[in-house]
C-alpha cells in the first residue's frame, strides 16, 4: 500500500491488483457502473455545442473526485480541498485499475495459512463429478460474461483444491463456504484462476464434459427398448 498525505490526513491506496481484495473490488466495480460512459455524455450533451466540452469535464471530475474519495476514506468534500496536484498524483498511482491486467500460470497459492491447487491438464479422471464440476464452471463463465463479477470467488472455489483434496469432488456446502472466504482474497489471484485457467484450461472441462455427454449416448443405444 502506498501512504499519501491530502489535505493535512494521512491515506493508504493499492499500488497493485494483489493489494485489493475481491469484496473491495466489487465496491468499486458498482460505483464506477453509476459513471456515465463517454457515449452517453456525447450523447446527452449532443446540443450543447458550446457547453458540451465544460459539461464533460465537469462530469469527469465529479467521477474522479468518487473515485478518489472510495479509495481514500475520505469525503467527496474534503477531496475536493485538495490541491490538484495530488489529487493528479493519486489517479496515476490508481491508473493500474485501467490498465489491461495479464494473468500469470500459477500452480498453486495461499490464503490464510493454506494452499490451494489449480487442476493440471492431464492429470484429471472423467468422472461425473468432473462432469458436475465442468456444468458449474461454464454456468459462472456465462455470468461473467454478462459482467456478474460476483462469480469470480466461487469460480475459484470450484476449480481450486487444497492437497488432500486434489482427486475428490467438493462437497456444495465447501464451495459455499470457500466462495464466502474467497471474497477476501486479492484480485492478481482472482485474475489469475479465474482467467487464465478458465480461457486456457477450459479445454480440458469442456472435454471432460463432451466425453461424459457422448459416453451416456453410447450408454442409452445399448439400453433393450422399452416395452409397449
Amino acid at each position: 500500500m502506498k501512504a499519501l498525505r491530502l489535505n493535512e490526513k494521512s491515506v493508504k491506496i493499492p499500488e497493485n491488483w494483489a493489494e485489493v481484495p475481491f469484496s473491495r473490488f466489487l465496491e468499486f466495480s458498482n460505483l464506477s457502473k453509476t459513471f456515465k460512459t463517454k457515449e452517453e455524455m456525447e450523447e446527452e450533451y449532443k446540443d450543447d455545442k458550446e457547453t458540451k466540452e465544460y459539461k464533460i469535464t465537469l462530469d469527469n471530475l465529479k467521477a474522479n473526485t468518487k473515485v478518489a474519495s472510495f479509495w481514500t476514506g475520505l469525503t467527496e468534500d474534503e477531496i475536493s480541498m485538495c490541491d490538484i496536484d495530488s489529487i493528479n498524483e493519486l489517479m496515476e498511482d490508481l491508473n493500474f485499475m485501467t490498465q489491461t491486467y495479464t494473468p500469470i500460470n500459477i500452480n498453486s497459492f495461499k490464503f490464510k495459512d493454506e494452499e490451494y491447487f489449480v487442476p493440471e491438464t492431464g492429470m484429471r479422471k472423467n468422472t461425473f463429478g468432473d462432469y458436475i464440476e465442468a456444468e458449474q464452471v461454464e454456468i459462472n463463465n456465462k455470468e461473467l460474461e454478462d459482467g456478474k463479477l460476483e462469480s469470480l470467488p466461487m469460480q475459484t472455489a470450484i476449480l481450486c483444491k487444497k492437497k488432500e483434496e486434489l482427486g475428490t469432488n467438493l462437497s456444495e456446502d465447501t464451495v459455499m463456504e470457500r466462495t464466502d472466504i474467497f471474497k477476501e482474497l486479492d484480485m492478481a489471484t482472482i485474475w489469475d484462476v479465474g482467467f487464465f485457467l478458465t480461457k486456457h484450461e477450459q479445454r480440458l472441462l469442456s472435454s471432460t464434459l463432451m466425453y461424459l455427454k457422448q459416453e451416456k449416448q453410447q450408454q442409452l443405444k445399448k439400453l433393450p427398448p422399452i416395452k409397449q
